[in-house]
């Protein structure tokens, strides 16, 4: 299936909704259901049902999720600086794409509906995740070491979990 195909394309590729340039959609790549399905299960478990799962996180801030498309992509950049990070959006278990953290975060309001959705976005390396469940708390948590489960140097791809109503 390509990007143009996938369940959610009217939200990048339908002039009602938004309009991703051509090279940025050339960075997107649907995920199978059961690929999407394997990544769902491991990536909520760095969530519970009270929010995230802390001991998972070395360090955690907050940002108001209420905030212009600008001001979201300032923030959203500024957690992580390796922007061709490969990333995972994962909206259920069977709908997800994979592309970078510059493509999600420079875009961001064209993959999070805070009305609707319950977005789960995590580097491909899965050491983190970044949740935007409807609520309008932003939290940046920086996942800790797993292997040696420390908090004292955490690895260079953090975890945003952001949450909209």
């Amino acid at each position: 299936m390509t990007i143009r195909e996938h369940p959610l394309a009217w939200r990048w590729t339908d002039p009602e909704h938004s309009v991703l340039p051509e090279d940025t959609l050339a960075q997107m790549a649907s995920i199978q259901p059961v690929e999407a399905e394997q990544l769902w299960r491991h990536s909520v478990s760095l969530v519970t049902r009270s929010g995230l799962a802390a001991h998972e996180f070395a360090t955690i801030s907050r940002h108001s999720a209420d905030v212009s498309r600008d001001v979201g992509r300032a923030w959203l950049q500024a957690q992580q600086q390796d922007s061709g990070a490969p990333v995972i959006i994962s909206w259920d278990q069977a709908t997800a794409i994979r592309t970078t953290w510059e493509v999600f975060s420079s875009h961001w309001d064209a993959f999070c509906y805070p009305a609707s959705d319950d977005v789960l976005v995590f580097p491909d390396s899965e050491e983190g995740a970044v949740l935007f469940p409807r609520g309008r708390v932003s939290v940046w948590a920086s996942v800790e070491d797993r292997t040696k489960r420390c908090t004292q140097q955490p690895p260079a791809l953090s975890v945003a979990i952001v949450a909209w109503s």
